[in-house]
């Protein structure tokens, strides 16, 4: 099954929540307007984390349409007339059927060896003609831009012993790349997609990011204390730059 390594987090609020809507919010929203999302759409939110969609989308829907978000862990997440939130695990709950003209899943089947089977669900939620949007990482291409060769070192170490660590927990790290056939193969419609690299410098959310999940799995990686201050202060340093992971995403209509 896997087990998601991010799963035992601390109480609100949480940072690497805000690194994630810092970082990917913007593209999201673009996403869902360039697809007509309005006012009476009905909307699911899969894997709502800290909410920041949800709210934009029940914003964008209102007055006569209607949010669901769902997570196993909803205690970063606010009802609102138009929003229910739904405290689920959408690899064993159920998901009812031909119910939503969108359906958004952010960086949550990356983590799931049963993807394939829940991207299915997740079809067979839609509404005929409603979206199904998909935005997850491809591990893989990062890599260090600008650092000490000693530094260069040290961050490649942290990414590669947390990408062994997904690895192991069931993550397929190279997931965002094949989101647009995966999409296809369930027999959606107008499939289409993107992919961006960016380079991300210390202190920037992507940067925030890294840190923020090295933090959350520090007695899992094999560093000294020092090495690991060391990592902290290089992923908040303006001289440091790194390659993103890959930010892909994709759409395709029932």
């Amino acid at each position: 099954m896997g087990t998601y390594l991010f799963g035992d987090t601390a109480e609100s609020p949480d940072p690497k929540f805000d690194a994630l809507s810092a970082l990917l919010d913007a593209g999201t929203f673009a996403r869902a307007e360039q697809l007509g999302v309005a006012d009476g759409w009905r909307c699911l939110e899969v894997g709502g984390g800290g909410g920041s969609v949800a709210t934009w989308l029940a914003d964008v829907v209102a007055p006569s349409g209607h949010v669901t978000v769902t997570d196993i862990d909803v205690r970063r997440l606010e009802e609102r007339d138009n929003v229910t939130v739904l405290e689920h695990d959408v690899v064993s709950n159920v998901l009812p059927g031909n119910a939503f003209d969108l359906v958004h899943a952010r960086l949550v089947l990356f983590h799931l060896p049963a993807r394939d089977a829940i991207l299915r669900k997740l079809h067979d939620a839609l509404r005929p003609g409603g979206w199904l949007v998909l935005e997850e990482f491809d591990c893989l291409p990062l890599e260090v831009l600008s650092a000490a060769p000693d530094d260069a070192k040290l961050i490649m170490r942290v990414k590669n012993a947390l990408l062994t660590l997904l690895d192991q927990a069931g993550a397929e790290l190279a997931w965002g790349a094949r989101i647009e056939k995966a999409l296809a193969d369930t027999g959606l419609h107008d499939v289409t997609g993107s992919r961006e690299v960016q380079e991300w410098e210390g202190g920037s959310p992507g940067c925030r990011l890294l840190a923020e999940t090295a933090r959350m799995v520090r007695a899992r990686l094999p560093l000294t204390d020092d090495e690991f201050d060391r990592y902290l202060e290089l992923m908040a340093s303006p001289e440091t730059v790194v390659s993103s992971y890959a930010i892909c995403g994709a759409q395709g209509r029932r």
